[in-house]
């Protein structure tokens, strides 16, 4: 094999983990679909890296580099700019869109780099080498509006609205949508109003009328779902077949089979569970910390979220619906109905403030999304200071 054809080979994988991080998910790449989709033999893959593993951090960091250009570029294009924080808003929603949209490979890639959690030093460097380039570049942008005192409230919004802007309904409507989202954050930034969002509000009607019902499930099926989530939340999706289901809902491969006869019938029962699992976790903590003084609350909130860390089933619930198109009807509600328990959340730390609108809640849960994913790697007592502090400043600003 000529330099030339070692080369093409080498490059060739790192674009087929592309591929297929963005078509099914980084936990089901297998050797041999690598070697399918890149139309090289498998020994190339050990060839040039060793294992698999190797592989994987080699593509995060062909992701990250890529990521760093599109930073500078996006910098380079404020040479010279120095507004005031009113011409925020724009900047932020044009980023978001091409983030999500113009550079979805490697939009895919940073999340599966978030949710790559195996015992290896190196994964967890990549997690850390994601948060340091993005902190980095809201440093910067920032300073060019003068809310670079923000700058890590701003990117927690970041994290969270580019995750959710990855999620496809309609086209006009989430565009717009995203601008109102981020006249939102300007609001909270420079302390107006929270502006009206009427896209947001016709997309939160449309959601609600075209929410799937419940799912009524007989005792057994109930069993494969809980088995399903519990899966998907330790391992994440790929952990999720039939037989795995069997032994961990203590039933036989031929029941759950029956039950459910494809892996994503597996994976839709898994996933509603894990919606309903979130939701519910969220309802019954806000329940507990309703009567309490905003300091109090501050402290129940901090504690939450520090023992709920660690589980992957959101986010992959997530990125399933953005590539999946069996997972599509679960988009609607994912985007446009996120904040119902936020709002009384948003309530119970600043009571003095006006009832919060739709797209106040909205903000709310994009930010404490954020913040539990950016502290996921954190010990649980390191993680509650910090998610303390990252409240705390957020209840200031408001």
């Amino acid at each position: 094999m000529t330099e030339v054809d070692k080369k093409t080979s080498y490059n060739r994988l790192i674009e087929a983990i592309f591929t297929l991080w963005e078509d099914g998910g980084g936990e089901a790449v297998s050797a041999r679909q690598i070697s399918v989709t890149a139309s090289v033999p498998v020994s190339s893959i050990y060839h040039h890296f060793g294992s698999l593993e190797r592989l994987f951090l080699v593509a995060q960091e062909e992701a990250q580099g890529r990521a760093r250009l599109w930073c500078a570029d996006r910098l380079a294009q404020l040479d010279g700019l120095s507004v005031g924080a009113a011409a925020f808003p724009a900047f932020f929603a044009t980023l978001v869109d091409d983030w999500a949209t113009g550079q979805r490979p490697i939009a895919f890639a940073w999340r599966e780099g978030q949710l790559w959690r195996t015992e290896s030093e190196a994964a967890a460097q990549v997690r850390a080498d994601w948060t340091l380039l993005w902190s980095a570049f809201w440093r910067q942008a920032c300073a060019h509006f003068g809310v670079q005192s923000q700058a890590s409230l701003i990117e927690y919004f970041f994290d969270n609205e580019a995750f959710t802007h990855m999620i496809a309904w309609r086209r006009a409507v989430d565009r717009a949508g995203l601008d109102e989202f981020a006249r939102g954050v300007g609001a909270w930034l420079t302390g107006h109003p929270v502006p009206p969002a009427p896209w947001r509000d016709f997309a939160r009607l449309e959601a609600l009328s075209n929410a799937p019902d419940a799912p009524e499930h007989d005792g057994t099926t109930s069993q494969i779902a809980e088995a399903a989530a519990a899966l998907i939340e330790e391992a994440g999706p790929s952990a999720v077949t039939h037989r795995a289901v069997a032994e961990r809902a203590g039933l036989t491969l031929g029941v759950v089979s029956h039950k459910r006869r494809t892996k994503a019938e597996l994976l839709q029962v898994g996933f509603e569970a894990v919606y309903v699992s979130a939701v519910g976790r969220l309802h019954a903590r806000t329940a507990t910390i309703a009567q309490a003084d905003p300091e109090a609350a501050l402290d129940g909130l901090a504690d939450f979220m520090a023992a709920s860390l660690g589980g992957r089933g959101t986010d992959a619930l997530h990125l399933g619906v953005a590539r999946d198109p069996a997972l599509r009807h679960f988009g609607l509600q994912l985007r446009y109905l996120r904040g119902t328990t936020s709002r009384h959340l948003l309530i119970m730390l600043r009571p003095d403030r006006p009832d919060p609108s739709h797209l106040e809640a909205a903000l709310m849960s994009a930010f404490l999304s954020a913040v539990g994913r950016r502290h996921a790697d954190s010990a649980v007592d390191d993680a509650r200071v910090a998610i303390h502090a990252d409240l705390a400043a957020l209840v200031a600003l408001l």
